[in-house]
């Protein structure tokens, strides 16, 4: 398992085979290399500096296959960082569990 944070720092979750899956172990999206796509295919974010998730604004219009949702995951919790300046043209990765 490989934990992530948000580009601002807040921990989103940790990344079990292709998965990400919250900190209360609800399915978040997939990835294909180093892009997370949600379920239906739409892009959300990417991996930077190894385990901070960004989303790219411009990358925003990049869609995947549909992959089936998997079954909830146990949670796990970590603290949160402090956060990078932002990088032009992105946003931080937000999502709400």
């Amino acid at each position: 398992m490989q934990d992530f944070w948000a580009w601002g720092g807040k921990y989103i979750g940790f990344k079990s085979g292709n998965y990400l899956f919250s900190r209360k172990g609800n399915p978040i999206g997939y990835f294909q290399n180093e892009i997370l796509y949600d379920f239906s295919g739409k892009y959300l974010a990417e991996i930077r500096n190894k385990d901070r998730l960004i989303t790219v604004l411009s990358h925003k219009h990049y869609r995947a296959g549909f992959v089936m949702k998997p079954i909830n995951s146990c949670g796990r919790n970590c603290i949160n960082y402090i956060g990078n300046i932002m990088i032009i043209g992105c946003e931080d990765f937000q999502y709400k569990d």
